[in-house]
Parts: C-alpha cells; sequence; structure tokens
C-alpha cells in the first residue's frame, strides 16, 4: 500500500507541476513486483511507451532472481559450480553492483540475498532469525566472490551460499534504460516511475524543472515532506517505513545492515538520493540508510550527487544543493 501511495504521490505532483504541458498522458503496468508508470507530454510520444514496458518486461525476466528462467536465478543455483553466461544488460548492471559495492565500503552489497531470505521479507512469512542462523549466512557474502569475465561474459559466484540480488539497483538501473529509450526516440519530455523511483525526462516547455514530492514516512493517507526540482536525473527514496513487518512490539524493516545481516539502525528515517545516474541513485539510497547522516555527506560530496534525508530527529537535511 505505501508503494503505492508513493507512487500516487509523486504522479499528482508531476501533474501539477507540469500543468501548462500539453496534455500529460500515463500509461500504467505492473513490472519489476512494482506499479509502473510512464507520462509523456506530446500525442506523438505515446506509442513510445509501449517499448519501455517491452524493455522493463525483458529486463525484469533476465533479473528476478526468484523466476526459474532468470539469468540471476541461473547464477545462483550455479553458485560454487561454474561460471554462467549472460546477456549484455545484466553483466553490465552487475559490474555496476560491484563497483558500487566498493564505493559505499559495504553497505550496498548486492550479495544479501540468503541473509534477506532468512527474515522472509519477499514472502508472507516473516520471521525474526537466531543470531547463529544471521551470522552463519553473513559471512557467504564476500563481494571477492563475485567474479566477471568481461572477454567472456559469464557471472561466477565463488561460494556455494552466497546469493546475487539485485533488488536495491535494478529499478534505478532500468529506469535509467527507460529514459534513454524514450530519448533515443526523440521524446524531450517525460517521467518514469518505477514504483517511487522516479526518472524525469528534460524540463518543462517553459524552461523550469520538474517537482517531485519525497514521501512523508509517517503520513499514512500520503502526503511529503520535501520536494526536489530536477531535469534528466533520478530520485529514489529509502526508507524503514516501506516494507516491515513487527514482533512482539519491533518493528523489522527489509533494509539490511550487510555487517550485522539484521535491519539497519541509523540515524535516518528516510533519504533520497537525486543522480543522473540511477543505478548509482538507487544503490546509494540504501547504502546511505545504512550508514547514516554523517557518511552520507560524505559519500554525496565525493560522488557530487544531491540528497534529501530525514533524520530521527525529524530535521529535513539538504545535501549538496
Amino acid at each position: 500500500m505505501r508503494k503505492w501511495l508513493l507512487l500516487i504521490l509523486i504522479s499528482a505532483l508531476l501533474l501539477i507541476s507540469s500543468c501548462q504541458e500539453e496534455n500529460p498522458y500515463t500509461e500504467y503496468q505492473f513490472i519489476m513486483d512494482t506499479q509502473c508508470a510512464v507520462t509523456v507530454y506530446k500525442r506523438a510520444d505515446r506509442q513510445a511507451i509501449a517499448g519501455v514496458f517491452s524493455l522493463l518486461r525483458e529486463l525484469d525476466s533476465k533479473l528476478d532472481r526468484f523466476n526459474e528462467s532468470s539469468e540471476v536465478y541461473r547464477i545462483n543455483l550455479n553458485a560454487g559450480s561454474m561460471p554462467v553466461s549472460v546477456s549484455d544488460d545484466t553483466f553490465r548492471l552487475i559490474s555496476r553492483a560491484y563497483d558500487l559495492c566498493l564505493a559505499t565500503d559495504g553497505a550496498f552489497n548486492p550479495l544479501m540475498g540468503r541473509v534477506s531470505d532468512l527474515w522472509g521479507f519477499e514472502s508472507t512469512n516473516e520471521r525474526v532469525p537466531s543470531a547463529e542462523e544471521i551470522s552463519s549466512l553473513v559471512s557467504h557474502t564476500d563481494i571477492s566472490g563475485l567474479v566477471l569475465d568481461e572477454e567472456e561474459h559469464t557471472v561466477y559466484l565463488v561460494d556455494s551460499q552466497a546469493a546475487l540480488d539485485l533488488g536495491a539497483i535494478a529499478k534505478g538501473w532500468a529506469s535509467q534504460l527507460a529514459a534513454d529509450y524514450l530519448k533515443s526516440r526523440g521524446v524531450e519530455r517525460a517521467t518514469v516511475n518505477l514504483g517511487g523511483n522516479v526518472y524525469v525526462i528534460g524540463q518543462h516547455k517553459d524552461g523550469r524543472d520538474w517537482v517531485v514530492g519525497i514521501q512523508n514516512p509517517y503520513a499514512e493517507t500520503g502526503g511529503y515532506y520535501a520536494t526536489v526540482q530536477c531535469h534528466d536525473e533520478a530520485v529514489v527514496t529509502s526508507g524503514g517505513y516501506q516494507k516491515n513487518f513487527v514482533r512482539d512490539g519491533v518493528v523489522y524493516h527489509h533494509i539490511l545492515n550487510p555487517e550485522t545481516g539484521r535491519p539497519s539502525d541509523s540515524d535516518l528515517i528516510s533519504i533520497s538520493i537525486i543522480s543522473a545516474d540511477g543505478a548509482l541513485a538507487d544503490a546509494f539510497s540504501t547504502a546511505c540508510f545504512v550508514l547514516g547522516y554523517d557518511e552520507t555527506v560524505k559519500l554525496c560530496e565525493e560522488y557530487n550527487v544531491r540528497a534529501v534525508a530525514l533524520t530521527e530527529d525529524d530535521e529535513v537535511k539538504f545535501i549538496n544543493f
């Protein structure tokens, strides 16, 4: 439900900020386990939307680790056994994930699949695993065990207990590929919204930037605590309010600290990353939520990206603006 609220909120804000455009037109499809929306502003651009959804479905078929016919599923199935040949798209994304893991000192780690499964966040059987269960699987998440052969285009997990999970980067990557596709078709103004992973293309006809709202995590019926103006950029938000469960009065959210294998307990309630690099924005939003405010500032300054943070003290911080 929260993902729907975020999607509706962002769509509404984009619509409000585009009231002087040429009849915004939006189509929706459920892909990559989320409601996706593509909006264009010229009648002639509507024909390009079908191509975007086709691209997203193709990416999903390769990257969904629970789909037995996907490339990521085959990589995990053959962990500790043999390298797996993959498509160019999959290889490039996994290579990007590897690099961003190093860039964040492991705060974003694409090998957390089996640890995440322990908690049951992708199922209806959420549970709080024991410390022994967690530690036994955290020991199998070393990024050095992800071996990429660029010449052969293969991916190999050295550790048989490791599992690749691209859920914290795939939508950001896909939103940028979708934006690139629209631009290649001559689309000058559009928005791609993959369940809250937003990529905006171009600007208003009068040169104004788009306005994107960031959901207020305390608002059950929507609402936002900040807005950002941007063009040709992704806006990706991470927060513990988006997917969680409660056991014995304790809230457990899905953003795990790779060091502990437990839900992150940093001083951030929400973090939004704004960058022209959709994959980076997605991965950094997860990493920064784990790292906390001070490290977020350092990371954003080092990589020259903007961020909006809501701290545990309910302070709104604009970083690198």
